[in-house]
Order: C-alpha cells, then structure tokens, then sequence
C-alpha cells in the first residue's frame, strides 16, 4: 500500500522550475567539450527526451563565464530563407560585436543576408569575387565568429533542416573557428533516410573537440529523484514509480505530469490538501501512459480562461512561432484580450517566447497534444482563419498557407499552393526549401497527371544544382517509370536523370538513359536535341565521326527554334567539339562568347561550354588559355545558384595547379573540394588521380597505388576517357619504378586500346611514353615503334601541345640506345615545349633524360638540365624523381657541385632520414624505401634504425605522429 502524503510534503510542491536530473553526466560532457573550443557536438535523441533542455542548462554555465550563446531553430513549415537557422543564430552572435569592430571585406556577402553588419564593414578594402558565394559566407561567418568569440552556436531540431542549411554547417563544422562550439541537437527517427546530420562525408576534424550526445529515457530511480524534488522525498518515492510507467522515462512528459499535479493541488481545497496527494497518484495510475502528456496539457489548458484558451488552440494549429497580433487575429480575439490572454499561457507554461516577439509551444509533443484533441469542426475553423490571416500578410507565408489548405482537405487547392510556394522558393534561391515541397507533391497519392508532370519537370530543372543528390535520383528513376505521366514529361525527367547519372554519380548507365530519352521526346525536336547534344561527351563508346553526327542532327533538328537556351547548348556543342582538336578558330569564338543573359538556362549553357572548352583545352596543353576560361567559370558560378558547375569548374583548376607544379597545398585543396561536394564522383576522382601522381612522385607507392586503383574503377565505371588514361600512365610509373616493366605494359594495354578505338590521340596524357619504356624493358621494341608511328599519323589532325611534346619524349627514349644525340634533340625539343606550356614537372623529366643522355664515361653531363632537373623535383619535394635523378647521374660518372651544407645533425634529421622518416609514415617497407630512393635495402635499414631511434619510438606505426611534432607541425611528444 502506498504511504499516505500529509500536508507538510503538500507544502514543499514548487513550480520555480524542476532540478536537471539524471543528464548530469551529459551536460558534463557537453562542457567540457564547449569549454575546450573549437567543437562540435551533436545531441540526439527522441522528442521529449531532454535535448533543449540540457542545451538550456549548458548556456546558464556557459553565460555565466561569459561565453554568448546564439541559437537557431530549424521549423518543418520554414519560408523560403537561405541558411534561414545558421543566419538567425549567426545574427544573434552579432549582437555582441564591438561597437568599433571591422570586418574582412569577404563579410559583405553575409550582409547582404544580415543588413545589421552594414556599420562593421570595412570600406576600404575590396572583397575578391574569385571565390564561390558559400564559401565567402562561410568566411563572413567565421569573420563575425571570431570577433565574438568564444561563442556558442546551437541550432536546434537538426531534422527540420533543409539541404542548404545543411550543407552550409558542414563547412563550418569542417573548419570551425578556434572559438566557437558548434551545436546541433536532432531526432534520429526523423531524419532522412541512411542521412546523418552533417553528411556521410562529415569526419570530426583532428584538433576540434566535441562528439555525439545520445539522450537515452530516464530510470525508474532518476524520475522519483525528480518527482522528490517537487514533492518531498516521502511522497515522491511514491509518485516516482507511476510516473516513470506513465512516461517510459520522457523528461518532458514527467514535467507535464508534475505540472498538472502543482496545478491541482494549487486549486485545491484545505480538505483535499489534507488528503495529501493520494488522489493525484490514484489519478494518475488510472490514466493509460500514453496520453499522460494530453491529459497533462490539457488539465492546464482547461484552468485557463476562454480567451487564453482559444489563443493556445491558434498556436497549436498555426504550429510555428507566431506574432501576438497573428494568435490574436486567428483566435479571434481584440488585442487588449490577446494581450492577457498571451500572458496567461505564458504563465502556464503552455507557451513560450521562442524568439523575439514570436510564440510557441515549449514542445512540439505538447503542440501536437492540443492540436490532436481538437474537435474537428473547431479545427477546420482555426485552419481557415489561420490560412485568411496569412494570405493578408504584407507578405504572404506560402509554405504556411499551404500547409493549412491541406489540413482542409483542399487537395487541389494544396498542389495549387505548393507549387507557388516551390516556385517562389525558385525564385529566391532556396531549392532545398522548393525540392522538399515537390517531392512532396510527388509523393502524395492520386495526384492529377498534369499536376505531378508540373512538379516533376520543376523538380528536374533544379536537380542537376545540387552536389548531394541521391535522393533526387530515386525519386527521377521511379517518375521516368510512371506511365501515368505523358511521355514528354518522362523523357525530360529521363535527360536529367542522365545527367545527374554521368556528371554527379559517375555512372556510365547513363548512356543507356540518354538514348532512351532521345527516342521519347523524338516528336518533340527541340527537346530531343537537348539528347542529342549530350550524347557528344560520350567519347569513350563512339567515334569523332559519330559524335560529329549528334551535332548535326541536332542542328537540324533546331532549324528555325527560338528558344535561347537551346541554341545556347548547340553554340557550346560546336565549341566543345572545336576545343576537343584544337580548331584554328576556337579562342576567338570563345572571346566572343556571351557570359551573361537574362535567362538563367541560357547562362547556364554558355558556362557549361567554358568548363568545357576549358577542359579539353588543359588535356590537349594549352594551359594558360585553359586557365583563363576555368577561372573565369569559377567566379561566374560562384553565386551559389550552381554549386554543382562550381564543383566541376574548381576540380579542373586543381588539375591546373597539378601540371603547374603548385603542389603546395594541393592535397589539402582537393580535401578541401571533396568535404565541400562530398557525394560528387568527380572530386572523388581527382582526388585519386592527383593524389596517387603526387604519391608516385614521392616514392609513396603503396598510397599511390590505392589512389591509381581507385581512380582505375572510376574510369571504368563512368567510361571516361581522362581518368582511364591517367590512372593507366601513372600506375605504369609505379611498376616501372619498381623494376616491374611486364606490369606496366600490361597495364597500359586497355589504355592504348582505348586510345585507338576513340582515335583520341590528342590527350594521350603520359600513355605512349610509359609505353615506350615499358616496351623496350619488355622486348617489346617492335609494338613501341608501332605505337609511335600510329601516333604520328595521327598528329595532322589536331592542335594539342603536351600530345607533341610526350611523343618527342617518346621517340627519344626510341634513339636513346641507338643514337644519343637524336635522342638529346628530341628531349630538348621536349623539355622547351614542356616550358612553354607551363609544366614544369614534366619539363624536368625531359631534362633529366637530357642530362643522361650527355652523359657516360668521357660524356660530361649537360650542366643547366640537370640543375633544372635536380632543382624542379627538389623544389616540388619530388623524392623518388630527385633520388632517381641522383642514382641515374652517379651510375653514369657525373656529379654536380656538392652544396654546403651542416657536419652533422646531432639529434635533428638530416634530409635524407626526413625522406625515410615520410616513407616510413606512409607505411613503406625497406623494399620500398630502397626503390623510391634508390638506395640498397640494407642502407635503408640503417637509416630506418637510426630515423626511429632519433624520433624516440619503437615501431613504424608511431612515426608519423612522431615526425610531425619533430618538424614542428603537431603536439610536442
């Protein structure tokens, strides 16, 4: 039998807010994680679990030790706002900028989204336009960040939020500032599907703290610790057990419960009081646990007055924070009443003020709690003054009005609403905010053909922008599937479904896409020479004559078409079968390129034939031409409204900064594109293509070999040309490092293959030289001959300068043996070329093979080709390329001038266990140090020993840490 509660335990109730129980060790967690910046922590758990609560705890803590806290919230009927939670949080942390603070000139792009900045702008200065508009407000938000800092930002119910708001924490979270914690709380259950908040692709950055909070229910013994905190410890031993079966151990729902039980008791009688809370126990005992939070809400809600009453009704139908004068209009009342009727739910606790002058519930289990009981006719009536309401908004909330039409069952009033709303949110940039309305448009049931043909065609002209996509491309595969749909509409969706397939997820099924999208639309010319003009970046599988072919029929297919855009796409067609040879009339064609129009899928076109034509243009050696073009689409699409043709325009200007010899840093930029545009299969595969070249160059094989075997699937599953040829050569480099010739020849024989079959001679991108080699070391003199010849037949068809110069590196490598001085022509011949074209890693192989040629016994080496060759590779940190270039001169009898240098390094590493001690960290074996330095293995294990002995550590797993804080790059050891 349950201890009866006297008076006394009556008399301890309080309503002053309830002690934080059973989170202690979380909000712990959540400290020291916010107290050791910069972090980034992530608390999920179910609805009513606790999450705004602890964060609540932790801003008391954090506020206190004057740390600001700006939060933003993330609302499932949110109007069309980009990055509308990251800049209402951002717009708080403002409010605490000094009165005579500057900001970088990159903070005017977040200006623009928060006026309030326009006093902090530093004038003077000029912000570049080089960068993409995201990441200039990224910048602009760390910039404001820093100034504030240490700063908090906290944007709530992570579940809500759209694909841009997303995107835009990742890059933050990334690289966040030294000051700042970053927290985003979330509902498992509600997130999309296989989707984590930040991304598959977000990893927790070395250097920033922080990690997952996973709210799990309260125990049976935390909840009576927190009922005894309101009722006495008596009583609550008591109380706690029904509680906690009522609640499952939902923080939220035992508050309300206690609420409700602080409410009744404060009505009480003396009778009832001395009776204790014996009744409240039985109450509640009898109340089945799932409806303790409705029964909770609603004991409250009947206390209040009428006018109070129905203002918490308006909320719980308007489901979003809302202005006083809004409740009131959609509740009925004056606003002398609004204003009471506002302050006594506010008492309750029913409502509270979630952001300036706005009101809500305190949760969305209690908003749903007085939605869900709501008679049905008083419903429908709210609904409608709700939608009147904010149709007479001086500007009118699409979304919402939306929202509450489909609650009246108006569907087609709905599909009517939702599409303006997609289209205004089209309009303002937001395509996550426009996609989530038309996927769901498309998702609901018996909706009119004319009406999901709309959706799905506005859905797939905005589908190509995004760099995370894989969600778009489900529900494309199910339209183009739909027979209810007209046949135009699914050949439309098909075209961009192929595209999304070849260029974003780097499928070549979306060959077989295309050509069944050119036969859907084929009444429709226009249209389907949109297919046809795709069909020409299909090199791999056709002719030059065949893709020659698809632009013709297009052409006459668009005899007498109007449309700009179109003929926009056939003008970029020409200009990329143009760039694909090098035509005579090419630049001037390019100059006279229109780069803006009125018309977004005509600017669209002209762009897509820079990126293009810029391409083409790098793979044939006309590099700075290449560049020019390349940045110029860069900053054209750097608005943001294109991040896709962004990502494409700066994964080419990284290949630039590769044949360049900019290879400081380039690791770290293509990590840079690849957390920026996680899900595109291009960053992906330049990534592994440059990523395994510089590994190679380093002697790194085991890393090259991952990347060059990565990049190799890549190419055989998009059937790109570039990637298979690359990977090809460079994977040759490998095995011919490695005194493996039979490997690299038989790696090569699919690349060569393919050069023949596509006749695309003009970018054989390192493959006919590493043939060469590989086929003399092979006996193979014969087939390398051929291939030269071939080559050369070729060669009248095109204008292609890094074409030109590797077959004069191969036919030299042909005369090395047998005449030494045609050989030296041809590498010198080489090595200019690969100078003017602005190579310099590529002109310091022709010149080593230069030197060596002048060299032997009695052949002095040929001094300025091998400083160029010894500097360049010294300079790019080429470690295989140097120690071989040192080996092959040493073998041969020649030296260069020995420069000073110290007697002896004591305790530091000298340059030579520098090089051991970055194989070694690689995960290079003796073997393989010996090959990239040329060295024999047992000089390595010397060298290996006295390398470990100096960096203090046992085993090879413990160097690379070791090493960093040696050369001063990471923690002391």
């Amino acid at each position: 039998m349950a201890q009866a509660v006297t008076s006394a335990d009556i008399s301890g109730m309080r309503r002053d807010g309830f002690t934080l129980v059973g989170r202690e060790r979380e909000l712990e967690d959540l400290m020291t994680s916010l107290r050791g910046p910069p972090s980034v922590v992530m608390i999920e758990g179910e609805a009513g679990s606790g999450k705004s609560r602890l964060v609540r705890e932790a801003e008391l803590l954090l506020t206190a030790s004057n740390t600001h806290v700006a939060t933003g919230l993330c609302y499932p009927l949110r109007e069309p706002f980009p990055y509308g939670p990251v800049l209402q949080a951002v717009g708080k942390a403002a409010e605490h900028l000094p009165q005579n603070c500057l900001l970088p000139p990159e903070t005017g792009t977040l200006a623009a989204y928060l006026p309030d900045l326009a006093p902090h702008l530093d004038d003077s200065r000029q912000a570049t336009s080089a960068m993409p508009e995201r990441l200039r407000l990224v910048l602009g938000i760390r910039a404001v960040l820093r100034a504030v800092e240490p700063v908090v930002l906290v944007i709530e119910d992570m579940h809500w939020a759209d694909e841009a708001t997303r995107e835009l924490l990742f890059l933050i979270a990334r690289e966040p500032p030294g000051g700042l914690g970053l927290v985003l709380t979330y509902r498992a259950e509600d997130l999309p599907p296989t989707e984590p908040v930040l991304g598959n692709a977000y990893r927790r950055p070395i250097g920033v703290s922080g990690g997952e909070i996973r709210l799990q229910p309260l125990s049976a013994r935390e909840v009576t610790a927190l009922a005894s905190d309101v009722v006495g410890r008596v009583a609550g031993h008591t109380l706690g057990r029904v509680l906690h079966r009522r609640s499952a151990g939902l923080p939220l729902v035992v508050e309300e419960d206690l609420l409700t039980l602080l409410d009744r008791r404060k009505r009480s009688t003396s009778q009832d009081a001395a009776q204790g809370l014996e009744q409240e126990v039985e109450f509640l005992g009898r109340s089945p646990a799932p409806r303790s939070l409705r029964e909770a809400v609603h004991e409250r809600l009947a206390e209040l007055p009428e006018s109070a009453a129905r203002l918490v009704e308006a909320a719980a139908v308007l489901a979003v924070p809302a202005a006083q004068d809004v409740l009131a209009e959609v509740a009925g009342l004056a606003a002398e009443q609004a204003t009471a009727a506002l302050t006594q739910a506010l008492h309750r606790s029913l409502l509270h003020e979630s952001e300036p002058a706005k009101y809500a519930f305190r949760h969305v289990l209690a908003q749903q709690a007085v939605y869900g009981d709501l008679p049905g006719p008083q419903r429908i009536h709210l609904h409608q003054r709700a939608h009147g309401v904010l149709r007479g908004q001086p500007r009118p909330a699409l979304v919402q009005i939306a929202h509450h039409t489909k609650a009246l069952g108006d569907k087609q009033a709905w599909l009517r609403e939702a599409e303006a709303a997609a289209r205004e949110a089209v309009a303002m940039g937001d395509d996550g905010i426009a996609s989530q309305l038309l996927h769901g448009i498309l998702s609901e049931d018996g909706v009119r053909p004319e009406v999901r043909s709309r959706a799905a065609l506005a859905l797939s002209d905005i589908a190509h922008k995004f760099t995370r996509f894989a969600h778009h491309l489900a529900i494309m595969r199910r339209l183009v599937d739909d027979t209810t749909l007209p046949v135009q509409t699914r050949g439309r969706v098909r075209l961009t479904l192929a595209a999304v397939l070849v260029n974003h997820a780097g499928d070549k099924a979306s060959y077989r896409e295309l050509m069944k999208a050119v036969e859907e639309l084929g009444p429709w010319p226009t249209l389907a020479a949109s297919g046809m003009l795709s069909a020409i970046f299909y090199e791999r599988t056709q002719t030059a004559a065949e893709l020659d072919q698809w632009v013709a029929r297009a052409e006459s297919a668009l005899q007498g078409c109007q449309d700009e855009a179109r003929m926009a796409e056939l003008e970029g067609a020409k200009l990329f079968l143009m760039s694909r040879k090098g035509d005579a009339r090419l630049w001037e064609l390019v100059d006279a390129l229109p780069r803006t129009s009125p018309h977004p899928e005509t600017r669209r076109q002209r762009l897509i034939a820079l990126y293009n034509v810029g391409s083409n243009a790098l793979n044939r050696g006309e590099d700075a031409r290449a560049a020019a073009v390349l940045h110029e689409a860069a900053q054209l699409t750097a608005d943001g409204v294109n991040p896709s043709l962004e990502c494409f325009a700066r994964t080419q200007l990284l290949r630039c900064d590769w044949f360049a010899g900019a290879w400081s840093g380039l690791e770290e930029r293509l990590d840079e594109l690849n957390t920026t545009c996680p899900d595109m299969a291009i960053a992906q595969r330049e990534q592994a293509l440059i990523g395994g070249s510089l590994a190679v160059c380093k002697g790194q094989w085991g890393t090259a070999m991952e990347h060059l075997e990565f990049a190799r699937r890549a190419g055989e599953r998009i059937g790109g040309a570039v990637c298979t040829l690359h990977a090809a050569a460079a994977t040759a480099e490998v095995h011919l490092a490695r005194d493996e010739p039979d490997k690299a020849w038989e790696t090569l024989g699919p690349a060569l293959r393919l050069l023949r079959s596509a006749g695309i001679w003009y970018k054989p991108l390192g493959t006919v030289q590493a043939a060469v080699r590989a086929g003399l070391a092979t006996g193979h003199r014969a087939e390398a001959q051929d291939l030269v010849a071939e080559a050369l037949a070729a060669r009248g068809g095109y204008v292609a300068p890094a074409a030109d110069a590797e077959l004069c590196v191969a036919r030299g490598v042909l005369e090395q043996s047998t005449d030494p001085a045609s050989a030296a022509r041809w590498f010198q011949q080489a090595r200019d070329m690969w100078r003017t074209i602005g190579r310099p890693y590529f002109a310091a192989r022709a010149a080593e093979l230069l030197a060596l040629c002048h060299s032997g016994p009695g052949a002095p080496a040929e001094s300025a080709s091998l400083d160029e060759a010894l500097d360049t590779y010294s300079r790019l940190e080429a470690t295989a390329d140097l120690a071989r270039c040192r080996h092959a001169l040493r073998q041969a009898g020649a030296k260069r001038p020995a420069t000073p240098g110290r007697r002896g390094y004591g305790e530091g590493l000298s340059p030579r266990e520098i090089e051991v001690a970055r194989l070694l960290a690689e995960g290079a074996s003796n073997r393989d140090i010996a090959q990239a330095l040329c060295l024999s293995v047992r000089t390595v294990e010397h060298h290996v020993a006295r390398t470990l002995k100096k960096l203090r550590v046992v085993n090879r797993a413990e160097v690379s840490r070791a090493l960093a804080a040696h050369l001063g790059d990471g923690p002391p050891r």
